[in-house]
């Protein structure tokens, strides 16, 4: 086996790309590409680490370098390892173990003080992570005030639309309806998606009414997003807080018996 890391090369941008969309699938179109690999003083030939073996193309990975204030106002350079990905056809043989490390060295050559790995709907393996150094981040606790709660839940479901789902889902049909509070006055907004080779794809109401739903989760917007960050985060709590705010009346979830073989995979 001949393994090697190295630097992408001028004019295989449009390669990356592709194989970035092929390992995720997908990943994203070619705005995404620019808002990611367009940016100022950001060179995708040396901030992007490919992985060979055997000359062929097998995976991985990027870092976006920043500087970072810290306290006193003393500037620190900082790195984000992001876009890591691994083909098919050799994942779980260490090529994103490879990938990571050769970031790593990268960053430290170009002097960065701290490194960030950010877990994302792409199931990164975020455990993982400290096995190349990276340990938690704990921050202060926070408070948020949705102003526009359409315009919030539109980005809310734009991120579910990248979840992939195993083939036994497929056209499976989901209603949610997410209750709020403008103005003292309650509203509700409904979405229906139907899974679409392993993607959520949203419909449009009157055809999604139309369809027989295999799973509708209704909830206030605190109790969906508590949800939806268990979720994102694979925490084992989600099934214990899913329940005790079923319990609650807090969250209610209808499902059909379809669903149920769907789940035993009958």
């Amino acid at each position: 086996m001949d393994r090697k890391t190295r630097n992408l090369r001028p004019g295989e941008e449009k390669k990356h790309f592709d194989m970035l969309n092929f390992c995720f699938q997908p990943w994203g179109d070619e705005e995404k590409w620019r808002r990611h690999y367009e940016q100022p003083n950001f060179r995708a030939t040396q901030n992007v680490v490919v992985v060979e073996e055997n000359n062929e193309w097998i995976g991985g990975g990027t870092a976006w370098f920043r500087d970072a204030f810290v306290r006193n106002s003393k500037k620190t350079k900082v790195y984000a390892a992001g876009d890591g990905y691994v083909h098919p056809n050799h994942r779980g043989k260490g090529v994103y173990s490879t990938f990571m490390k050769s970031l790593n060295e990268l960053a430290r050559k170009r002097g960065a003080s701290l490194g960030f790995g950010f877990i994302s709907l792409y199931e990164t393996p975020f455990i993982a992570l400290p096995k190349y150094g990276f340990v938690d981040a704990f921050y202060p606790l926070t408070y948020v005030q949705i102003l526009n709660p359409n315009k919030f839940l539109d980005f809310v479901f734009a991120q579910l639309k990248e979840v992939y789902l195993p083939q036994r889902f497929e056209k499976l049909t989901l209603k949610l309806t997410i209750s709020f509070k403008v103005l003292k006055r309650n509203q509700e907004i409904t979405r229906i998606f139907q899974v679409t080779k392993g993607n959520l794809c949203e419909v449009n109401n009157a055809v999604g009414n139309k369809a027989k739903t295999d799973l509708s989760i209704k909830a206030d917007i605190g109790t969906m997003l508590k949800i939806f960050r268990l979720f994102y985060l694979k925490k084992k709590t989600l099934p214990l807080i899913a329940l005790s705010n079923f319990a609650c009346g807090r969250l209610r979830i209808r499902f059909s018996i379809r669903f149920v073989k769907m789940m035993l995979r009958i």
